[in-house]
Protein backbone atom coordinates (compact mmCIF):
# COMPACT_ATOMS: atom_id res chain seq x y z
CA UNK A 1 0.00 0.00 0.00
CA UNK A 2 2.89 2.63 0.70
CA UNK A 3 3.85 2.44 -2.56
CA UNK A 4 0.95 4.51 -4.00
CA UNK A 5 2.13 7.43 -1.70
CA UNK A 6 5.71 7.58 -2.82
CA UNK A 7 6.78 10.06 -5.17
CA UNK A 8 8.67 9.46 -8.90
CA UNK A 9 11.69 10.78 -10.67
CA UNK A 10 9.98 12.67 -12.59
CA UNK A 11 10.95 15.26 -15.57
CA UNK A 12 14.71 14.66 -14.48
CA UNK A 13 17.21 14.38 -16.90
CA UNK A 14 19.58 10.60 -16.36
CA UNK A 15 22.27 9.45 -18.16
CA UNK A 16 21.97 5.18 -19.02
CA UNK A 17 25.46 3.51 -19.43
CA UNK A 18 25.75 0.45 -21.11
CA UNK A 19 28.68 -1.42 -21.70
CA UNK A 20 31.06 1.50 -22.86
CA UNK A 21 28.37 4.06 -23.68
CA UNK A 22 26.34 6.36 -22.47
CA UNK A 23 22.83 7.56 -23.03
CA UNK A 24 20.90 10.72 -22.03
CA UNK A 25 17.69 10.99 -21.58
CA UNK A 26 14.74 12.52 -19.97
CA UNK A 27 11.91 10.46 -17.62
CA UNK A 28 8.49 11.72 -17.85
CA UNK A 29 5.91 12.82 -15.43
CA UNK A 30 5.55 9.22 -14.12
CA UNK A 31 9.09 8.59 -13.95
CA UNK A 32 9.29 6.67 -17.05
CA UNK A 33 11.76 6.48 -19.94
CA UNK A 34 12.85 4.03 -22.57
CA UNK A 35 16.03 4.58 -25.46
CA UNK A 36 16.52 1.74 -28.01
CA UNK A 37 20.15 0.81 -28.90
CA UNK A 38 21.36 -0.90 -32.58
CA UNK A 39 24.02 -2.66 -31.14
CA UNK A 40 23.57 -5.88 -28.55
CA UNK A 41 23.82 -5.26 -24.90
CA UNK A 42 26.52 -7.16 -23.24
CA UNK A 43 26.48 -6.51 -19.81
CA UNK A 44 24.07 -5.18 -17.60
CA UNK A 45 22.90 -1.27 -16.99
CA UNK A 46 23.68 1.96 -14.84
CA UNK A 47 21.66 4.81 -14.06
CA UNK A 48 22.82 8.32 -12.94
CA UNK A 49 21.11 11.58 -12.11
CA UNK A 50 22.86 13.75 -14.63
CA UNK A 51 25.58 16.21 -12.45
CA UNK A 52 25.63 13.49 -9.90
CA UNK A 53 28.50 11.26 -9.14
CA UNK A 54 26.87 8.37 -7.65
CA UNK A 55 24.54 5.74 -9.41
CA UNK A 56 20.96 5.20 -8.60
CA UNK A 57 20.15 2.13 -6.16
CA UNK A 58 18.61 -0.63 -7.54
CA UNK A 59 15.06 -1.11 -5.65
CA UNK A 60 13.84 -4.32 -6.71
CA UNK A 61 15.58 -8.09 -6.06
CA UNK A 62 14.66 -9.23 -9.36
CA UNK A 63 16.96 -8.99 -12.51
CA UNK A 64 16.57 -5.60 -14.57
CA UNK A 65 18.85 -7.08 -17.71
CA UNK A 66 18.07 -9.94 -19.42
CA UNK A 67 20.48 -11.41 -22.17
CA UNK A 68 18.49 -13.10 -25.11
CA UNK A 69 19.18 -16.52 -25.60
CA UNK A 70 19.19 -17.98 -29.31
CA UNK A 71 16.07 -19.92 -28.87
CA UNK A 72 13.86 -19.37 -31.93
CA UNK A 73 11.13 -19.35 -29.83
CA UNK A 74 9.36 -16.15 -27.74
CA UNK A 75 6.67 -16.46 -24.73
CA UNK A 76 4.25 -13.82 -24.13
CA UNK A 77 2.10 -14.34 -20.93
CA UNK A 78 -0.27 -12.39 -19.24
CA UNK A 79 -0.27 -12.52 -15.88
CA UNK A 80 -3.43 -11.33 -13.70
CA UNK A 81 -5.59 -14.69 -13.88
CA UNK A 82 -3.16 -16.24 -15.87
CA UNK A 83 -0.48 -16.95 -13.45
CA UNK A 84 -2.00 -15.97 -10.62
CA UNK A 85 -5.75 -15.42 -9.54
CA UNK A 86 -6.60 -12.01 -9.17
CA UNK A 87 -10.12 -11.78 -9.66
CA UNK A 88 -9.58 -8.56 -12.47
CA UNK A 89 -13.89 -8.77 -12.89
CA UNK A 90 -14.29 -8.17 -9.64
CA UNK A 91 -12.48 -4.26 -7.62
CA UNK A 92 -13.56 -5.40 -4.13
CA UNK A 93 -11.82 -8.89 -4.37
CA UNK A 94 -8.94 -7.86 -6.82
CA UNK A 95 -8.14 -4.75 -4.14
CA UNK A 96 -8.19 -7.29 -1.07
CA UNK A 97 -5.90 -9.83 -2.40
CA UNK A 98 -3.26 -7.57 -3.88
CA UNK A 99 -3.20 -5.87 -0.58
CA UNK A 100 -3.95 -8.46 2.19
CA UNK A 101 -2.30 -11.73 0.51
CA UNK A 102 1.34 -11.78 0.28
CA UNK A 103 2.98 -13.35 -2.43
CA UNK A 104 3.82 -16.84 -1.16
CA UNK A 105 0.29 -16.94 0.12
CA UNK A 106 -0.86 -16.43 -3.69
CA UNK A 107 -0.94 -20.18 -5.12
CA UNK A 108 0.14 -20.21 -9.06
CA UNK A 109 -2.63 -21.79 -11.08
CA UNK A 110 -1.96 -25.28 -12.35
CA UNK A 111 -2.72 -24.45 -15.87
CA UNK A 112 0.04 -22.07 -16.26
CA UNK A 113 2.67 -24.44 -14.30
CA UNK A 114 2.12 -26.86 -16.48
CA UNK A 115 2.34 -24.93 -19.76
CA UNK A 116 5.00 -23.49 -18.63
CA UNK A 117 6.69 -26.57 -17.78
CA UNK A 118 5.66 -27.74 -21.48
CA UNK A 119 6.91 -24.63 -22.78
CA UNK A 120 10.31 -24.53 -21.60
CA UNK A 121 11.46 -27.76 -23.31
CA UNK A 122 12.44 -25.06 -26.02
CA UNK A 123 14.18 -22.82 -23.58
CA UNK A 124 12.28 -19.96 -25.30
CA UNK A 125 12.54 -15.98 -24.07
CA UNK A 126 9.62 -15.11 -21.52
CA UNK A 127 7.95 -11.54 -21.29
CA UNK A 128 5.18 -10.91 -19.12
CA UNK A 129 2.63 -7.97 -20.23
CA UNK A 130 0.07 -6.88 -17.97
CA UNK A 131 -2.17 -3.78 -17.53
CA UNK A 132 -1.30 -4.08 -13.70
CA UNK A 133 0.61 -0.96 -12.31
CA UNK A 134 4.25 -1.10 -11.46
CA UNK A 135 3.71 -0.44 -8.01
CA UNK A 136 2.36 -4.18 -7.90
CA UNK A 137 5.89 -5.53 -9.40
CA UNK A 138 7.67 -6.39 -6.11
CA UNK A 139 4.73 -8.91 -5.31
CA UNK A 140 5.04 -9.96 -9.07
CA UNK A 141 8.76 -10.99 -9.15
CA UNK A 142 8.64 -11.99 -5.66
CA UNK A 143 6.21 -14.31 -7.17
CA UNK A 144 7.67 -15.45 -10.03
CA UNK A 145 11.20 -16.24 -8.14
CA UNK A 146 9.33 -17.92 -5.43
CA UNK A 147 7.50 -20.39 -7.12
CA UNK A 148 10.79 -20.50 -9.41
CA UNK A 149 8.73 -19.48 -12.91
CA UNK A 150 10.84 -18.47 -15.52
CA UNK A 151 12.05 -15.08 -15.55
CA UNK A 152 11.42 -12.56 -17.61
CA UNK A 153 10.80 -8.64 -18.07
CA UNK A 154 8.07 -7.42 -16.49
CA UNK A 155 6.23 -5.31 -18.63
CA UNK A 156 3.61 -3.20 -16.82
CA UNK A 157 1.85 -0.05 -16.51
CA UNK A 158 3.22 3.29 -14.96
CA UNK A 159 3.43 3.84 -11.20
CA UNK A 160 -0.13 5.02 -9.91
CA UNK A 161 -0.46 7.22 -6.63
CA UNK A 162 -3.40 6.60 -4.22
CA UNK A 163 -5.66 8.87 -6.36
CA UNK A 164 -4.50 7.63 -9.15
CA UNK A 165 -5.00 4.11 -7.86
CA UNK A 166 -9.24 5.07 -7.44
CA UNK A 167 -9.51 6.83 -10.50
CA UNK A 168 -6.36 6.38 -13.45
CA UNK A 169 -8.22 5.13 -16.51
CA UNK A 170 -5.48 3.13 -18.17
CA UNK A 171 -4.92 2.93 -21.45
CA UNK A 172 -7.04 0.46 -23.39
CA UNK A 173 -4.15 -0.48 -25.71
CA UNK A 174 -1.74 -0.67 -23.39
CA UNK A 175 -0.95 -4.95 -23.92
CA UNK A 176 -2.09 -4.76 -27.44
CA UNK A 177 0.82 -2.37 -28.59
CA UNK A 178 3.55 -3.82 -26.30
CA UNK A 179 3.04 -7.26 -27.93
CA UNK A 180 3.23 -5.31 -31.21
CA UNK A 181 6.61 -3.39 -29.84
CA UNK A 182 8.22 -7.02 -29.11
CA UNK A 183 6.84 -8.72 -32.19
CA UNK A 184 8.60 -5.65 -34.33
CA UNK A 185 11.38 -6.46 -32.41
CA UNK A 186 12.21 -10.29 -32.23
CA UNK A 187 13.77 -10.48 -35.39
CA UNK A 188 11.21 -13.06 -36.75
CA UNK A 189 11.14 -15.34 -33.92
CA UNK A 190 8.13 -17.33 -33.37
CA UNK A 191 5.58 -16.25 -30.23
CA UNK A 192 2.99 -18.29 -28.47
CA UNK A 193 0.81 -16.03 -26.51
CA UNK A 194 -0.40 -17.41 -23.43
CA UNK A 195 -4.01 -15.37 -21.43
CA UNK A 196 -7.28 -15.86 -20.16
CA UNK A 197 -11.10 -14.83 -21.10
CA UNK A 198 -11.42 -12.41 -17.82
CA UNK A 199 -10.77 -9.55 -19.96
CA UNK A 200 -9.55 -8.55 -23.70
CA UNK A 201 -6.50 -10.81 -24.24
CA UNK A 202 -8.37 -13.20 -27.06
CA UNK A 203 -9.70 -9.57 -28.32
CA UNK A 204 -6.17 -8.33 -28.14
CA UNK A 205 -4.65 -12.01 -29.78
CA UNK A 206 -7.27 -11.74 -32.51
CA UNK A 207 -5.71 -8.84 -33.75
CA UNK A 208 -2.06 -10.15 -33.04
CA UNK A 209 -2.79 -13.22 -35.05
CA UNK A 210 -4.52 -11.48 -37.94
CA UNK A 211 -2.05 -9.22 -38.28
CA UNK A 212 1.81 -11.10 -37.61
CA UNK A 213 0.18 -14.76 -38.42
CA UNK A 214 3.03 -16.31 -40.01
CA UNK A 215 4.79 -15.25 -36.85
CA UNK A 216 2.51 -17.05 -33.98
CA UNK A 217 3.14 -20.65 -33.07
CA UNK A 218 0.43 -21.28 -30.80
CA UNK A 219 -2.26 -19.73 -28.35
CA UNK A 220 -3.24 -20.64 -25.12
CA UNK A 221 -6.30 -19.47 -23.36
CA UNK A 222 -7.61 -20.32 -19.70
CA UNK A 223 -11.19 -20.25 -19.18
CA UNK A 224 -11.59 -18.83 -15.26
CA UNK A 225 -15.58 -19.66 -14.82
CA UNK A 226 -17.15 -22.74 -15.20
CA UNK A 227 -19.86 -20.89 -17.84
CA UNK A 228 -18.87 -19.11 -21.09
CA UNK A 229 -20.86 -15.71 -21.54
CA UNK A 230 -22.01 -14.90 -25.19
CA UNK A 231 -19.22 -12.61 -25.38
CA UNK A 232 -16.28 -14.85 -24.39
CA UNK A 233 -17.87 -17.18 -27.20
CA UNK A 234 -17.65 -14.66 -29.80
CA UNK A 235 -14.12 -13.79 -28.68
CA UNK A 236 -13.12 -17.48 -28.83
CA UNK A 237 -14.72 -17.90 -32.42
CA UNK A 238 -12.74 -14.88 -33.52
CA UNK A 239 -9.81 -16.00 -32.51
CA UNK A 240 -10.11 -19.56 -33.98
CA UNK A 241 -11.09 -17.59 -37.10
CA UNK A 242 -7.71 -16.36 -37.39
CA UNK A 243 -6.29 -19.63 -38.50
CA UNK A 244 -3.57 -19.58 -35.80
CA UNK A 245 -3.42 -22.73 -33.88
CA UNK A 246 -5.50 -21.92 -30.90
CA UNK A 247 -6.59 -23.90 -27.31
CA UNK A 248 -9.58 -22.83 -25.06
CA UNK A 249 -9.07 -25.05 -21.64
CA UNK A 250 -12.10 -25.53 -20.16
CA UNK A 251 -10.15 -26.53 -16.38
CA UNK A 252 -6.66 -27.18 -15.38
CA UNK A 253 -7.22 -30.61 -16.06
CA UNK A 254 -8.48 -30.85 -19.47
CA UNK A 255 -4.83 -28.62 -19.96
CA UNK A 256 -3.06 -31.97 -18.31
CA UNK A 257 -4.80 -34.35 -20.22
CA UNK A 258 -3.37 -32.55 -23.48
CA UNK A 259 -0.02 -31.83 -22.36
CA UNK A 260 0.45 -35.41 -21.76
CA UNK A 261 -0.33 -36.19 -25.49
CA UNK A 262 2.43 -33.23 -26.58
CA UNK A 263 5.65 -33.59 -27.66
CA UNK A 264 6.35 -30.26 -29.21
CA UNK A 265 4.65 -27.07 -30.15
Amino acid sequence: MSSYFNAVLSNKEIAITVDNSTIKTITDKKGNFSVSLDSIIEEGITIYLVGKKDKLPIRQNYPIFFKENPSKFIVISDIDDTILVSHTKTLVKRFFITLFRTASQRKVIPFTEQLYNFLNKENPNFFYVSKSEFNLSPILAYFIKYNELPEGPLLLTSYLNFLGLISTKKDKDFKLNKIKYLIKNSFEKKLILIGDDSQRDMQIYTVIANEYKSLISSIYIRRTNKFISKIQQENWLALKATGVPSYYFENDESFSNYYKNQKKY
